[in-house]
């Protein structure tokens, strides 16, 4: 009885969890997996009564191991974003969704994050990285350029790429533009925090070393966000596994 009530709590607790997200218009691999995950739990709770005795430890085992690799996987992509940079020469802003001509919250603050940089190190310059999806009606590095130059950033200091359109694409696009302009390699990069654990395992591929520049992410949305992280980091680890074959 302890173990149905157990299960039956937690698995609701999880879908709750992954399940608020969508209030905000946000739906991804991360709240998918995370609410097939809680609805999983709960209807383990539900019919724990039913589950042959000798198979009790096995679904307890199972249980518990997903959650643990849940829980490590998402520690170690939170604490991958921490912030490390402090005056690097350039700085590479990693591009989210616009809506329409709209910053989407997550862009927005990855914005923010970059303009406070570019105040203190008057210097540097940034590259804006982010095309034009199918919904968006100007490139996400168009949206970041008027949102920097609205505050006051010099458009001489903005650098735009505005052809990628995933990750791989925002970071081998702007080392293109860095080597072809004859920019500084001491770089930061400006992102989510849950994004800059992946980001950096890009760069580090592409021969960079990268500094973090960290937006914060509505508490309500990060478990969403660091989950479908998690599935990042493997995919990249399985590229970095490939190349070196």
């Amino acid at each position: 009885m302890v173990f149905k009530i157990f299960f039956i709590i937690l698995g609701l607790l999880i879908f709750i969890i992954y399940f608020l997200p969508l209030f905000h218009h946000v739906i991804n691999f991360g709240n998918i997996t995370g609410m097939a995950i809680g609805a999983g739990i709960f209807c383990v709770g539900l019919l724990w009564n039913k589950i042959p005795y000798d198979m009790e430890n096995n679904v307890q085992v199972i249980i518990f191991l997903i959650i643990a690799v849940m829980a490590v996987g998402m520690d170690i992509v939170y604490n991958g974003g921490k912030t490390t940079a402090t005056n690097e020469d350039v700085i590479i802003i990693l591009g989210c969704r616009v809506k329409g001509e709209k910053p989407s919250l997550s862009l927005e603050k990855r914005v923010d994050t970059a303009f406070r940089f570019l105040m203190l190190n008057p210097h540097s310059i940034a590259i804006l990285s982010g095309g034009q999806g199918k919904d968006e009606s100007i490139s996400e590095a168009e949206c970041m350029r008027r949102l920097l130059t609205e505050r006051g950033i010099n458009s001489d200091r903005l650098i735009m790429e505005d052809k990628s359109t995933s990750t791989d694409e925002n970071i081998r696009f702007s080392l293109k533009c860095i080597e072809e302009m004859g920019l500084s390699k001491n770089i930061a990069v400006a992102t989510s925090e849950y994004h800059q654990k992946r980001a950096k395992l890009i760069c580090e591929r592409y021969g960079l070393t990268a500094s973090a520049r960290s937006s914060k992410t509505m508490k309500i949305l990060l478990p969403t966000f660091l989950l479908r992280e998690v599935a990042g980091l493997v995919k990249e680890n399985i590229v970095r596994s490939r190349n070196k074959r």
